[in-house]
């Protein structure tokens, strides 16, 4: 592929290590929004916009939504509520028939390609990439989408969270003079459609890299895209640490369902005082490690709490069978609508770092816990119990009962407005939050703060023993979106073999 004359190597650049015919400084780049019905966007795209118009880079705004009525179905633009309801009817119809849920996300990648230079090579479709451009996809709201584009444009790809309250977005909703219980409807309808094909944000959300309050969006966006063009200055804040010791212990998980990490930070966020996971217990204290004593259930072969559930839904229908035969179909659905976690043989990953305080003689008490996934209702009574101050979490857990068991130990800042989080009111003064968590996720935290670590450029912090200036306009991506194949990397190769024979 024919690289550019004018390339950003001309700009000198000391906070970079170095830059090779590999490199692609100008690079493309792809952002993907989730944004949960009712979110007030157009001020936060507005101010993206703006932001990366200071380090050059234009703006290509794609609504995934416009594909929609090109395609030939029906669209309603008011009222507000029916304009968003024609949009998810569309989406999910456009979906099923093709029989592809991440067809949206296909729509956009076309979109970005025509907007490319074509030239014919060997009758095929050459694509140039467009230098300082980046695509802004609007919005996601399938996981499988957010997995197609990873794909396609891997690094060079960054899925933005925009978290508001529920209470938020249905003031938002309903300053559009949309019926408070219409509101509600769009708001859980978009959260999780039970159509297999319909929308699922709350699961696509927590996929994001990056995660930013309505309420603070310049602050926290300008601080992504300063870490996205290499500022070596900007480091993790206490949350964005804690919950990368959350992920990191989620990785030790052999669990067959899900992997759940969590760690307990002191009160002042200085001190890692535990982690944990989900896991089977040992004898002695602790948990499983890998060896020949390992006896976690894939090792077993099976998930004893999904076999506990076969046997009690056997046991109903043994009873009722006989008086009613067709009842035999619904055991699928029993077995879907039967929530329960008790019987497991896993510790869970709160718990665990609870135990691990306890087995050190380390006092939780005010201490702040982070975990990967929203506490289920079981854990929740035990960190009350602990006097755990604050906890932060990513990933939903709908099977937790902890809202409705523990409303008057816990708020939920997902189900509170953010100044009443912000002012702790007397009314929720003595209750522990549960708060969405905000800041770099941990699957780019390499990535975007270690200096020679992550898939993209090595930095430094100081020349001849002062720190480097650097401007905006001249900075470039941390990890550049190279549009070349690996065949195509190997050709470059060659040719600089060939060069330097040359010379």
């Amino acid at each position: 592929m024919a690289r550019s004359k004018t390339t950003s190597k001309r700009v000198p650049r000391p906070y970079i290590k170095d830059l090779t015919e590999f490199d692609y400084p100008d690079s493309e780049l792809v952002f993907g929004f989730v944004c949960p019905t009712g979110t007030d966007f157009t001020p936060i795209l507005k101010e993206f916009k703006r932001l990366l118009k200071q380090y050059r880079y234009t703006s290509d705004e794609i609504h995934l939504s416009d594909y929609l009525g090109r395609l030939g179905y029906k669209l309603k633009n008011t009222p507000e509520w029916s304009r968003i309801e024609s949009r998810m009817d569309a989406a999910r119809q456009a979906c099923e028939d093709a029989k592809r849920k991440d067809l949206m996300a296909i729509a956009a990648v076309n979109a970005v390609s025509k907007k490319r230079d074509f030239e014919a090579l060997n009758k095929r479709v050459n694509t140039k990439p467009r230098e300082r451009v980046a695509h802004l996809l609007i919005s996601l709201k399938r996981p499988e989408e957010v997995s197609t584009l990873r794909k396609i444009y891997g690094p060079g790809f960054y899925l933005i969270g925009i978290f508001a309250t529920e209470e938020e977005r249905l003031a938002y909703l309903i300053g559009r003079n949309t019926p408070k219980n219409k509101a509600s409807e769009l708001i859980e309808r978009d959260q999780n459609e039970e159509h297999p094909y319909g929308q699922k944000t709350r699961k696509t959300f927590h996929l994001s890299d990056v995660f930013v309050r309505t309420s603070k969006f310049k602050d926290e966006l300008s601080r992504f895209l300063q870490l996205i063009f290499c500022n070596p200055y900007v480091t993790p804040t206490q949350e964005e640490r804690g919950m990368f010791f959350a992920y990191a212990a989620s990785m030790r998980s052999a669990q067959l369902g899900r992997q759940v990490g969590a760690c307990l930070v002191s009160t002042g966020g200085e001190d890692l005082l535990s982690i944990g996971c989900n896991d089977v217990p040992k004898v002695g204290g602790g948990l499983y490690w890998p060896g020949k004593n390992d006896r976690r259930d894939h090792r077993l072969k099976y998930d004893t709490n999904d076999a506990e559930i076969d046997k009690i839904i056997e046991s109903m229908f043994e009873r009722i069978e006989q008086s009613w035969p067709s009842i035999h179909d619904l055991r699928p659905f029993f077995k879907e609508t039967l929530d329960i976690t008790e019987f497991g043989r896993a510790v869970h990953a709160e718990m665990d770092a609870l135990l691990s305080c306890a087995r050190i003689g380390a006092s939780p008490r005010g201490a702040t816990l982070y975990t990967t996934t929203f506490p289920c209702h079981n854990c929740t009574r035990h960190i009350i119990a602990a006097g755990i101050k604050t906890v932060y979490y990513i990933e939903p857990y709908v099977k937790s009962r902890a809202k409705t068991l523990h409303a008057d130990e816990i708020c939920i800042e997902e189900s509170s407005t953010t100044a009443r989080i912000s002012a702790r009111s007397t009314a929720h003064a003595d209750k522990v939050d549960f708060n969405s968590f905000v800041g770099i996720g941990p699957r780019r935290f390499v990535d975007l703060f270690s200096m020679s670590l992550g898939d993209g450029y090595e930095l430094e912090r100081k020349l001849d023993g002062k720190t480097i200036s650097r401007e905006a306009k001249t900075a470039i991506p941390r990890v550049s979106m190279r549009p070349t194949s690996y065949l195509q990397r190997e050709m470059i190769a060659a040719h600089q073999i060939d060069r330097t024979k040359k010379e």
